[in-house]
């Protein structure tokens, strides 16, 4: 029964050593930066009233590298932001299509400017972590 009990011990020792080494070597690690403070903006809608939008922006990035590019280049984001938010229809603001396309065109942008800028494109993904229309 002993040698029951220390076999089952080593064998489950094993797998699990196994399993954790299989799961962290390919998994990569995200980094999350969000521009600080919110991004508020104005628009123009078709009654020629001028409406507001406020949204969160959070990138998330591969490694360290890109976290020193977001930092350091954080100025002309916020600049691209907020012309492409500008630029938007309200029925496009309004509608949640338009609203993952809007976040779309941002991401695609900001990676544009930072290749031009960098040499380098480092934004994996784009996150509005609030949208607020008034």
């Amino acid at each position: 029964m002993k040698q029951f009990f220390w076999l089952l011990c080593m064998l489950t020792a094993s797998l699990s050593s196994t399993a954790v080494s299989a799961n962290d070597s390919n998994k990569p690690v995200y980094i999350y930066f969000g521009l600080e403070p919110d991004i508020i903006t104005n628009y123009t809608s078709e009654t020629n009233k001028i409406g507001f939008i406020s949204v969160s922006v959070e990138f998330m990035l591969a490694d360290n590298d890109g976290l020193d590019i977001i930092e350091k280049h954080e100025p002309l984001i916020r600049d691209k932001i907020i012309s492409l938010l500008g630029q938007q229809s309200p029925q496009h603001l309004r509608s949640l299509t338009g609203r993952e396309e809007i976040r779309k065109v941002i991401q695609n942008e900001v990676n544009s400017l930072l290749q031009q800028e960098t040499g380098k494109g480092v934004i994996e993904n784009l996150l509005f972590t609030k949208y607020l229309l008034m």
